[in-house]
């Protein structure tokens, strides 16, 4: 057999084809530069990466190892089973037609036999070929996305600090929704396809070498000189246009997304002709790029149908002289005529397939660039937990502090000594490695008198050199409250952020109560799409009408607990929500609510919980009259013995013990000052 001729071309063209989804990256031209991943030159290493990180893990978790090579070896032995029949029928069709041609009736019909069988079959293989094959991609699929998730969504709040930290990885959500799941399934159909092509190739190749060596040269000659040709003259570009478009169309999404959310406010300020004139004009260099797009794919089409017409006859061609010397018989003939066309569509199908092969560069790069960020915060946080172990409780007694602003009015005497000004962690972005202070953050034992304490802290903006705070100090025992007042721009939300352990950059210390013993009120509240019941107790049972922790350590049960959100309603003047809705009513909250009936079912949240230690207020009450605000304060103080506001009505001043001014200085930033009120 000479089918080893045919066989290593097949595999050097496979893998030169799987370099298109490499090398084409590696090269970016200005026309890149209406997309941010465009801009950036990528190498085909890179690419190989991304490809392999992603495809690796879901065949070597130990979880889900067994299920993916079960679908995989499956898969491809439903494969072989399709190409086997292929090829039988291509053999019955040669004796079907040498019958023909002979006049011989009684191995005319049972060809026919033959024939008809084989076609029954063939459906059934597809049928389970295609079922097997979507199973596998919806498996990986599920896969990467959970991975996905637990990247994305977790304790470090890695969504919330992709968002502040690293602006340039844009649209996570369409990446993890639509950019995993295209991946998942063109990788499959790739798959799926080409290990058809070589089993295709190396079953008939054989066949003919057998009837003619002259055709099965020029047969792997034709397929290596198409294969060049397209990697030069089509995949390059089209998978630079591919990223952009990606791009493009996920900017344009959000857009649209943003208009939604904001469409309210876009209606008061009347702002309707600057929103379209955007996303016209963001529409347009989108259809512009799928010009580009188009035009090389219909270059592409074109060459490849000048290839497939010309090529058409060429076995007859080759053969043509064998069948006048009766070397071959006529049968033989048609079947050659048929294996080269079917052998030449194999180990051109890669290279057919270019749409599909940018697609999974592109796709599968912007998902590692996605997941490769969100390592970086993981790996701050693994750093700073090998350090000093800052968010573990630091000893049984109290926080020492007696070189603070504050240390009069609101310190206390120590027994533990602080350690430890600033952890250093090293990012890794774009190839360069940098180190950058970041603020040490301690978690305070359950005994300690203090609920927070904050020696010699600066803070940065995320994206700044200029400091918002500079030597910040001071100390918060468990009946304090604090009143964090300042102009505007002097970094009151910040500082907030710095204590919940989201805007890290900088210097200094801080020890709090422990994270699960504080609770955060924002400005604009978060409605979960559900009832006031899991609203009221997010997130301790969203997804479930199950009882708070709290109600739970307490043997409450549903009704006493229903009784107690009803009260804590009443209390703050909302009771009619439930007379409306009542308590298990899934409603979109977020569209149906005002401002301040936001903000006090945020206050509700606090009043729910007895576990509290501390509070963090960002002037969350600023959509309340004066006598709601006097009101939701009430009843926190109540209930809350330390918590800090920040806030600007004067009347705010009686429900805190200490005012905090924040003042900027003459070189840039601020500095704090502790007064008792």
């Amino acid at each position: 057999s000479h089918c080893h001729w045919l066989q290593p071309c097949c595999l050097l063209e496979v893998v030169l084809s799987i370099m298109v989804a490499a090398t084409v990256c590696s090269s970016a031209d200005d026309q890149g530069k209406e997309s941010s991943e465009a801009m950036k030159p990528v190498s085909w290493l890179t690419t190989l990466r991304a490809i392999w990180k992603l495809g690796v893990p879901f065949f070597s978790d130990p979880q889900v190892r067994s299920k993916a090579w079960g679908l995989l070896v499956l898969n491809i032995s439903v494969i072989l089973t399709e190409v086997a029949l292929i090829f039988l029928l291509s053999v019955d069709q040669k004796h079907f037609t040498n019958a023909l041609a002979h006049r011989n009736e009684e191995k005319f019909w049972r060809t026919i036999w033959h024939l008809l069988l084989l076609i029954m079959l063939l459906p059934a293989a597809a049928f389970l070929q295609k079922l097997v094959a979507g199973t596998l991609a919806l498996e990986w699929r599920r896969h990467l996305t959970r991975e996905a998730f637990s990247r994305y969504i977790n304790v470090e709040q890695s969504y919330y600090r992709l968002k502040m930290e690293d602006p340039s990885i844009d649209n996570p959500d369409q990446r993890i929704a639509q950019d995993v799941n295209d991946f998942t399934a063109t990788a499959v159909y790739l798959m799926t396809h080409f290990t058809k092509d070589v089993c295709t190739v190396a079953t008939s190749s054989w066949a003919i070498f057998r009837m003619s060596n002259r055709l099965g040269l020029f047969l792997v000659g034709v397929s290596l000189l198409h294969t060049m040709v397209m990697l030069k003259g089509f995949a390059a570009p089209l998978m630079r246009v591919q990223r952009l478009v990606l791009g493009l169309e996920a900017d344009l999404r959000f857009i649209l997304i943003r208009l939604r959310e904001h469409a309210e406010s876009i209606a008061f300020f009347r702002g309707a002709h600057v929103e379209k004139l955007r996303s016209e004009a963001k529409f347009v260099k989108v259809v512009h790029a799928e010009y580009k797009k188009l035009c090389i794919l219909a270059g592409f089409d074109s060459f490849s149908s000048g290839v497939k017409h010309t090529l058409d006859f060429a076995s007859y061609l080759i053969l043509a002289p064998m069948y006048f010397a009766t070397t071959v018989s006529f049968g033989e003939m048609h079947q050659a005529h048929a294996l080269f066309h079917q052998n030449l569509k194999s180990m051109l199908d890669f290279t057919s397939h270019l749409d599909k092969i940018s697609g999974l560069g592109a796709q599968s790069l912007r998902v590692i660039e996605l997941w490769d960020a969100l390592d970086r915060y993981a790996g701050v946080d693994a750093e700073q937990d090998a350090g000093s172990s800052p968010h573990k409780s630091q000893g049984d007694g109290n926080v020492n502090d007696s070189s603070t602003d504050a240390g009069t009015d609101a310190g206390s005497n120590m027994d533990v000594e602080l350690g430890g000004s600033a952890r250093k962690y090293d990012e890794v972005r774009g190839g360069d490695t940098r180190s950058e202070e970041r603020v040490c953050l301690m978690e305070l034992a359950g005994t300690a008198t203090e609920s927070l304490a904050v020696r010699d802290m600066s803070l940065f903006p995320p994206h700044g050199e200029v400091p918002l705070l500079q030597g910040l100090s001071f100390c918060m025992r468990w009946t304090d409250s604090v009143l964090l007042t300042g102009p505007s721009g002097a970094g009151k939300s910040t500082l907030l952020r710095a204590i919940a352990g989201f805007a890290m950059k900088g210097s200094g210390s801080i020890w709090r109560a422990r994270l699960e013993h504080c609770f955060f009120l924002p400005q604009s509240p978060y409605l979960y799409e559900g009832s006031l019941r899991e609203n009221v107790l997010y997130p301790s049972s969203v997804g479930e009408a199950a009882l708070s922790s709290d109600c739970k350590a307490g043997g409450i049960g549903n009704e006493e607990q229903a009784l107690r959100i009803r009260e804590v309603f009443d209390n703050l003047g909302i009771g009619y929500l439930i007379e409306r809705h009542g308590l298990d009513e899934d409603v979109d909250f977020d569209k149906m609510l005002s401002g301040g009936e936001k903000q006090r079912l945020n206050f509700a949240r606090v009043l729910m919980r007895s576990d509290l230690r501390f509070v963090f207020l960002d002037e969350a009450t600023s959509a309340l009259d004066e006598a709601n605000e006097d009101n939701a304060y009430s009843l926190l103080k109540a209930s809350i013995c330390c918590f800090m506001s920040v806030g600007h009505r004067p009347n705010l001043r009686r429900f805190h013990t200490h005012q905090l001014c924040l003042e900027k200085t003459g070189t840039g930033g601020c500095r704090g000052s502790m007064i008792t009120l």
